[in-house]
């Protein structure tokens, strides 16, 4: 009939993928209109959170090196060499041996002979030169204990270096401050790193929340009217969040790259000298890194951008 209206379907699926795109446009095409119009007050928030990024992926780098480093260290101060004097008898050897074995608290002994120990002091800087000027071997034999407990080694020390079978000059190697001052140190450079990063962190989220705060500034007439209008939250918030998401992932991508760039070069420029005083660092751990720089990047800058609209944008 001519006064029916005829009433045009759109399947479902139309609809959704109109109402995506549009929403893509308003958000994110929108959001990186107004970052770049916004470059020079964004800016100084890129350098200041690219810098902290940087600094937080090698610090975090140089932290699980330093950890592997203290589980080596702990490794090497629980093992116990224990030095046979040159005229014990067999029977004296064998003797501590069976005392030690039999101990709840050691994992394994190993018997190192006077000629093995010699061969594993050639391998150890500053050693060689002592055994070539020595007319005979200075190197004693030895039994290498393993302990299970690296605060039990004291007691093992003080249970062995009386025994017959050892060496009453220079009975152990154990060394009582050693893995303490290890500790110590390892301790006070996570303390300085740590303490470095929060107050960079702190620089870069101010410098980013004053950034976003000028972007509000510069674009309140807009956001007045959205607002009148009866304009949802997430669409006078996201564009916002969204420019600083931006921020923070080109500053994490740059930093990241560069982390991984140095982890790389440095496993490429000396492997066996790097993997010494950077155990556990591969290509595998490197790339790691730099995702978790990638998006610690994306949430300090999303993150910056919220704490700015929560202080700005409703006062």
């Amino acid at each position: 009939m001519a006064g029916d209206v005829v009433t045009a379907r759109f399947p479902r699926r139309r609809m959704a993928q109109i109402v995506a795109m549009n929403v893509f446009r308003y958000l994110f095409r929108g959001a990186v209109r107004n970052w770049l119009r916004n470059m020079s007050s964004t800016a100084p928030a890129l350098g200041s959170m690219t810098l902290l990024l940087l600094l937080s992926g090698l610090i975090g780098l140089s932290g699980f090196a330093l950890v592997n480093l203290e589980r080596v260290e702990a490794g090497q101060a629980s093992l116990l060499h224990v030095y046979i004097r040159d005229n014990a008898t067999s029977t004296d050897v064998d003797a501590l041996w069976d005392r030690l074995a039999q101990d709840s608290r050691i994992a394994s002994v190993n018997y190192t002979t006077k000629a093995e120990a010699l061969q594993r002091a050639q391998r150890i800087p500053g050693l060689p030169q002592i055994a070539d000027a020595a007319d005979s071997n200075p190197f004693p034999a030895s039994l290498d204990v393993q302990v299970k407990n690296i605060d039990n080694v004291a007691a093992i020390d003080a249970m062995v270096r009386n025994d017959l079978a050892v060496d009453p000059v220079y009975p152990t190697s154990y060394d009582r401050g050693a893995y303490a001052r290890i500790q110590a140190v390892l301790f006070g450079i996570a303390v300085a790193g740590l303490v470095f990063v929060a107050l960079l962190g702190f620089v870069a989220v101010t410098v980013t929340i004053n950034s976003i705060r000028a972007a509000i500034h510069s674009r309140r007439d807009e956001v007045s009217i959205m607002q009148l209008v009866g304009a949802p939250r997430w669409m006078v918030r996201g564009p916002f969040v969204i420019e600083g998401a931006i921020t923070g992932g080109l500053a994490g991508a740059a930093a990241g790259l560069a982390v991984f760039g140095l982890a790389m070069a440095g496993i490429a420029a000396g492997s066996d000298n790097f993997t010494q005083f950077a155990p556990g660092v591969t290509v595998s751990v490197a790339a790691l890194a730099a995702v978790l720089v990638f998006a610690t990047g994306v949430g300090l800058g999303s993150g910056s951008s919220l704490v700015s609209l929560r202080r700005h944008l409703e006062s």
